[in-house]
């Protein structure tokens, strides 16, 4: 299914309008006579078309065209697109989704987001899944604030829904080409139309290769970044009869690119007292700090950042007018990811044995249906869900750290090779339910809830994964130290596990289980004192689920403590408004959020390996804000938009074990912000369109973005924080007036902004993961 040679789709260049609520997000737009106005936003946020004005609460709205011209390729490039929307690249490379101060960060592939996301409604779980939503699109829409009464839980931060561009009932195709720098190549295309009179279908692939961006420090001819992705989608529509319809999605994505390089920033011993420690720092130390320049990073000589990641999604659903007021739908959807990527950990070339290597085999079966009605004032929607998932991850370690010995009467063992087996499999089944009452033309009254069952399991350990560097089995120490400890011989084999039980202090597979259950709701009332204008204020109450992640599980008292589930109770008033026929728009809304055993990723000390990230729960915490977003179009041509957010994060009461930095160090996390979590984000746009001749047009533009500082952990050391940025984006280009062709010239960063995405530390070195460098290129786009 996934070939380098497909040809590919979906050109990207620079954009329009970013994440303003009044871009054209549907086909069904109104405009004004003078042809100034903005244009009307159709969304299904609520699980049916409407008005975006009439939606009370905050959305964003994009069309694939603007996605297009913003080079939006993934949910990654989203901050140039939704205000308040923060991405971040985790300690293993598991991509973090955050919106007003709400995500989740852990490092393994199973981790469940804050923030889901969704292809025509169908989820797609983990946010690893998540590299091709953006092909061939039609809209997307971005919700914010907790959506469990109509997303299910792990949305408290949001959810975002990709609209697929649909099959056409007529011959329709379309070609893309891009080319920029470090020979970034991406070439694509769609085809659709009618295959008989009731069945339509629509075939999108692309395909990008890149030279790698990076380049060692100490090896300057040796590069990395390198990029191979490639993705396609098969949409099939079938109207057997007038009333009933299908629609089947086949969507995959093949990944063969490179991990990111580490810039090392300084050495840092996990135990100076070790005597291992002055060895590594007489190695290290010839190391050179990197430079502030976003391509300069290093790496162990010979070693292969080359990903093999390979994910493919199944989805049918079908809509069923029972009568004109009923209707009856069925999502069911199955997805799969297979993916092994290598990451150095610790951005210098001494560490010859300073590597992980991850390999995930993820996949989720889901099904939804619902039956939703109208009558009169009152319109209503009822139905279930079931989800049932693996996510199973082995990571095998090379971790060469100052706190990795074990003291036996042997003398002590350097740690330096190991495996982590982790496996989850949660089940999940709920009934959920909305009411939406008007009162009158004006006031409309909304409750929705979702009961949510949720029981999960765990299987895994710590385990012996043969001889590493220095030619020592992880087994051999443990083995020593359980016959110790239990009072019997213990030898464990090689691949055996080596995580010792707590009361008999043998080497076990660990097995856990949790059982959860939650309540979500949402009431709200939006008022319209006139067309253009909308109120509304809600309160919801959101939950995410409980879960594992891995440990240095060397006893099964570590390696089996879970996160509880967290809630938010939220509360938001906003304002919808309209002026000088449909010229200027602006929204604006203010919230506060209450959250209880707020999940983080913490970081705690354990025996061998010393300090490693781990979850926590925050018992008491919350966020207030406030978003403001002003789009207006004063003459023909001209488009202006601005979006701006606010969030101040606070943990009120500490968690009740131990509060540690990234560096290990006695902290009190009372009063902090939460990591990732910058006070301020704006993101900026202007683009002018004009006449050139007869049949030609042209379009000029940027886009600003812009974010404060923030911490990655917690614990407010200097080490740790991530640098306020801001980031200029230009392009430039024709089109005929049928839209048929069209050329852009593009920029992204053209100030060549140095920052960071990450401060990391994993072994004894602190490292940073830089942004993107400059880029320019051009992009050719062809519709038949």
């Amino acid at each position: 299914m996934y070939s380098r040679n497909s040809l590919a789709s979906v050109l990207i260049a620079s954009g329009l309008l970013m994440g303003a609520q009044r871009a054209s997000a549907s086909a069904e737009t109104s405009s004004s006579s003078s042809g100034a106005a903005l244009d009307e936003i159709i969304v299904t946020a609520e699980k049916r078309s409407e008005s975006i004005n009439d939606v009370g609460m905050s959305i964003t709205a994009a069309t694939g065209l603007q996605l297009q011209k913003l080079g939006v390729t993934d949910v990654a490039d989203f901050t140039k697109v939704v205000p308040g929307f923060t991405y971040e690249n985790s300690v293993y490379g598991t991509p973090v989704y955050t919106l007003r101060g709400v995500g989740f960060n852990d490092y393994i592939m199973g981790s469940e987001p804050a923030v889901s996301v969704y292809i025509d409604q169908a989820p797609l779980p983990y946010s690893i899944m998540t590299k091709g939503v953006a092909l061939d699109v039609e809209r997307v829409e971005v919700l914010k604030g907790p959506q469990g009464t109509l997303f299910g839980e792990n949305s408290t931060g949001g959810a975002i829904n990709f609209i697929p561009a649909s099959p056409t009932d007529t011959f329709h195709s379309g070609v893309d080409v891009s080319y920029g720098r470090f020979n970034d190549v991406t070439t694509g295309g769609f085809i659709s139309g009618p295959i008989t009179d009731a069945l339509t279908a629509r075939f999108a692939l692309s395909h990008e290769s890149a030279d790698g961006w990076q380049y060692s420090d100490t090896r300057p001819s040796e590069t990395n970044g390198r990029k191979d992705f490639t993705q396609e989608r098969l949409l099939v529509d079938w109207h057997p009869i007038e009333d009933l319809h299908f629609r089947l999605n086949v969507n995959g994505w093949h990944d063969t690119g490179d991990s990111e390089a580490a810039q090392f920033e300084r050495f840092k011993p996990k135990d100076p007292a070790n005597p291992l420690t002055q060895f590594i720092y007489n190695a290290i130390l010839p190391q050179p700090v990197a430079p502030a320049n976003d391509r300069v990073a290093d790496w162990q000589p010979g070693f292969n950042f080359t990903h093999d990641d390979s994910f493919y999604q199944i989805a049918l659903r079908g809509d069923w007018n029972v009568r004109s007021n009923l209707t009856l739908t069925s999502i069911t959807s199955y997805s799969q990811l297979d993916a092994n990527e290598p990451i150095d950990t610790d951005g210098t070339t001494i560490c010859n044995f300073c590597w992980t290597a991850q390999d995930g085999h993820l996949t989720s079966i889901s099904e939804e249906l619902r039956l939703a009605g109208e009558n009169g004032p009152l319109r209503w929607m009822a139905g279930g869900n079931y989800q049932d998932q693996v996510a199973d991850q082995t990571d095998v370690a090379v971790l060469n750290s100052t706190g990795t010995t074990i003291p036996t009467p042997d003398g002590p063992f350097y740690i330096d090779h190991v495996r982590n087996t982790l496996n989850q499999e949660p089940i999940t089944k709920a009934g959920f339910g909305s009411l939406d009452y008007s009162v009158t033309n004006q006031f409309t009254f909304q409750a929705s809830a979702r009961y949510t069952h949720q029981r999960r399991t765990l299987n895994g350990c710590l385990a012996d994964d043969g001889a590493g560097p220095y030619g020592v089995r992880i087994g051999t120490p443990l083995g020593i130290l359980s016959s110790l400890l239990s009072g019997s011989p213990t030898t464990v084999p090689e691949g055996g596990c080596v995580t010792l039980s707590s009361t008999t202090f043998k080497p076990v597979l660990v097995t856990s289980s949790m059982t959860e259950s939650n309540l979500s709701w949402r009431v709200g009332a939006n008022w319209k004192p006139q067309e253009d204008t909308l109120v509304y204020a809600n309160a919801a109450r959101g939950f995410k689920a409980g879960g594992y992640t891995f440990t240095g599980g060397n006893s099964t008292a570590e390696f089996a403590q879970p996160v509880n589930q967290e809630s938010v109770l939220a509360y938001e008033v906003g304002y919808k408004r309209s002026f000088l026929q449909r010229r200027v728009d602006v929204t604006a809304a203010l919230y506060y959020y209450d959250y209880d055993d707020k999940q983080f990723l913490g970081v705690d000390t354990y025996p061998i390996f010393g300090n490693l990230p781990t979850l926590i729960n925050i018992p008491k915490s919350y966020i207030v804000g406030g978003e403001l977003n002003l789009v207006v179009r004063p003459v023909e041509g001209l488009t202006l938009s601005l979006g701006g957010t606010y969030v101040k994060s606070r943990v009120k009461t500490a968690p009740s074990g131990p509060t540690l930095d990234g560096y290990g160090n006695e902290v009190s996390y009372v009063g902090e912000s939460f990591p990732e979590t910058p006070k301020w984000q704006g993101v900026g746009d202007i683009e002018y369109d004009f006449p050139l001749t007869g049949d030609f047009s042209g379009m000029v533009g940027g886009t600003v973005t812009a974010r404060s500082a923030s911490q990655s952990v917690f614990g407010g050391n200097a080490d740790f924080t991530v640098n306020s940025y801001v980031l200029l984006d230009v392009r430039a280009g024709v089109q005929t007036n049928d839209g048929r062709w069209r050329a852009w010239l593009w920029g992204r960063n053209v100030t060549d902004k140095y920052y960071w995405t990450n401060v990391t530390f994993l072994v004894d070195t602190l490292d940073r993961l830089a942004g993107m460098p400059a880029t320019f290129g051009a992009s050719l786009s062809y519709r038949y």
